[in-house]
């Protein structure tokens, strides 16, 4: 099992494939409830959740995952379709002291 997770849909799978995170890909809002809740009981460490996919989730799983604390560490990750989003420098400042290495996507 990895110890790094994202679930993502559409485009943002292939680059942060590329990089050795295990991607989940997911049709939706829903589907990727149940994926975050079965990564939350399985042993992963760094679970990624594409933004878009998070700002669809329901009012009550929202609130669950507010009050979610230990492992596995939860990070959004913003599009990257938007042109002047700093996804590099994000997902560095959060995961890096986190896990130890750095997540490079080019």
């Amino acid at each position: 099992m990895s110890k790094v997770v994202a679930i993502t849909a559409n485009a943002l799978s292939i680059p942060l494939a590329l990089t050795g995170v295990s991607v989940r890909e997911v049709a939706g809002p829903k589907e990727a409830e149940t994926a975050v809740s079965e990564h939350l009981k399985d042993g992963t460490e760094v679970l990624i959740v594409q933004d878009t996919l998070r700002a669809g989730f329901s009012e009550w799983f929202s609130s669950q995952l507010a009050r979610h604390r230990g492992k596995p560490l939860l990070v959004s990750c913003p599009s990257f379709e938007e042109e002047k989003s700093d996804v590099d420098a994000y997902l560095n400042s959060i995961l890096r002291p986190a896990i130890g290495y750095e997540i490079r996507l080019e």
